[in-house]
C-alpha cells in the first residue's frame, strides 16, 4: 500500500480508493472543465470514442505501444544499455485489479484524450519505487490549493465526492503529454464528425429530398386534410416499399433538389484526415477511403516505418518523465524496448517476456 493510500486511509477511513473503483459520474465534470464547452456541445471521452477514426486511432496507438517492455539502464557513449537486474515494478504490479499493460495503456489513453496522466507509487525506505498503479483521470484534478497542485477525488455519488490534496509529491508520478489532448485540440473535428453522422443517419432514414406540398387553389383544403397528407408523406419517406404515397387533386407535390451522398463520403474522409493529423498517425491507419476521384491521398501498404516514427510522439514524453531521478534514480533512465515495433512478426511474449526470451534490445539514445 502506497504512502498516498495510507494517508487517505487515515484521513477518511472506510472510503473506497478512486483508482480501484471506476466512476463515470465524475467524467463529465472533469472534461467540461477541460473542454470549456456547453452541455449540448460537451466533448467527453465517451463522445470521442463514438467517432470511428478516433476509436481506430486509439486502438493503433495503444495496441502498438502498451505492451512494450520498460527497461532501466543508462546511456553510455550515446547508446542506451539496459541493466542486468531490472526493478520488478517495471513488469508487474501488486494490485490484482490491474496489470503492467493496463497501467501503461490507461496512462496513454488519458494523455491521448486529456493531455495528462497520473500514477500512484509505492516506495521502499530508501525512496526507490517498488510498485505503481494507475489513477483514473476522472478521479483526480489540478488544484491550486494543493501543495503538489493535484487533488484526488474520494467517494462516490452516494457518499459524495471529497477532493483530498496530494501533499507528498513522492506518492504520485504525473505525466504530461505532448499536447493538450483530443478533447481540447480536436473537439471541433469530433463535433463535426458527430453532426455529420447524425446528418448521414437522417439521410438514410429519409433518402428522398425535401418535399413541398401546396394547394392548387387557395382554400381548397381544410387544415385536417392538409395535415393528413403531410403525415402520410412523412411516414412514406421511411417506408420500405419505396415511399409510395397518394395525393388528391387538391394538392401539388414538388421535390426540392435531390439527395446526394457525395458530401457525406467526402466529408467523412476529410474528417478522417483531420483526426489522423490530431493523433499524429498516417491517414491510412484510420482506414480512409482509397478512392482517388474524390480524395487527395491514397492508402498504402508501406506505412509501417512512418507509423513507428509517428508513435514516438506519444512514447517519448513517458520516457522523459520515467527517466527523472525520482523514478529511475540518479544517473539512470528508463527506455521502452522498441523491438516489437519493427519486428515481423511481433514477439509473442510481449511485456511478459523474460530477459533471455525477449528480442535483442535495439540501442536507442
Amino acid at each position: 500500500m502506497s504512502r498516498l493510500t495510507n494517508a487517505v486511509s487515515a484521513l477518511l477511513p472506510g472510503f473506497m480508493f478512486p483508482w480501484s473503483v471506476p466512476s463515470s459520474h465524475l467524467q463529465a465534470l472533469v472534461y467540461k472543465d477541460l473542454a470549456g464547452a456547453d452541455d449540448a456541445e460537451l466533448v467527453t471521452r465517451a463522445v470521442a470514442m463514438r467517432v470511428a477514426p478516433v476509436k481506430r486511432g486509439r486502438a493503433v496507438i495503444l495496441g502498438r505501444l502498451a505492451d512494450l517492455p520498460m527497461e532501466l539502464g543508462q546511456v553510455i557513449n550515446g547508446k542506451f544499455v539496459a541493466d542486468e537486474t531490472q526493478p520488478e515494478w517495471l513488469s508487474r504490479t501488486d494490485s490484482i485489479a490491474t496489470t503492467p499493460w493496463y497501467r501503461f495503456a490507461s496512462a496513454l489513453d488519458d494523455v491521448l484524450f486529456s493531455g495528462w496522466a497520473l500514477w500512484s507509487v509505492t516506495r521502499d525506505d530508501a525512496g526507490a519505487i517498488t510498485d505503481a498503479d494507475y489513477i483514473e483521470r476522472s478521479r483526480w484534478k489540478f488544484d491550486q490549493t494543493s501543495p503538489t497542485g493535484v487533488s484526488i477525488g474520494i467517494g462516490n455519488a452516494t457518499t459524495g465526492i471529497i477532493w483530498v490534496p496530494v501533499d507528498d509529491a513522492s506518492t504520485v508520478v504525473l505525466f504530461a503529454g505532448p499536447d493538450d489532448g483530443l478533447l481540447e485540440s480536436a473537439q471541433d473535428s469530433i463535433r463535426g464528425w458527430r453532426h455529420m453522422e447524425r446528418a448521414w443517419v437522417g439521410r438514410v432514414r429519409n433518402p428522398i429530398p425535401l418535399i413541398v406540398i401546396s394547394e392548387k387553389e387557395l382554400g381548397g383544403a381544410t387544415e385536417p386534410e392538409a395535415k393528413a397528407v403531410v403525415d402520410s408523406f412523412a411516414a412514406a419517406r421511411t417506408a420500405p416499399n419505396g415511399a409510395v404515397a397518394f395525393v388528391s387533386a387538391k394538392f401539388d407535390v414538388k421535390a426540392m433538389g435531390e439527395a446526394k451522398a457525395d458530401l457525406f463520403n467526402e466529408g467523412r474522409n476529410a474528417a478522417r484526415i483531420d483526426i489522423a493529423n490530431h493523433m499524429n498517425l498516417p491517414v491510412s491507419y484510420v482506414d480512409g477511403s482509397t478512392a482517388t476521384s474524390s480524395l487527395t491521398y491514397v492508402t498504402q501498404e508501406g506505412d509501417r516505418n512512418a507509423l513507428v516514427d509517428d508513435l514516438e510522439y506519444w512514447l517519448v514524453p513517458f520516457e522523459a518523465r520515467l527517466s527523472e531521478a525520482d523514478v529511475a534514480g540518479a544517473g539512470k533512465c528508463i527506455r521502452f524496448n522498441r523491438s516489437n515495433l519493427t519486428a515481423t512478426p511481433n514477439d509473442p511474449y510481449g511485456a511478459t517476456a523474460p530477459r533471455d526470451a525477449a528480442p535483442a534490445l535495439e540501442a536507442t539514445a
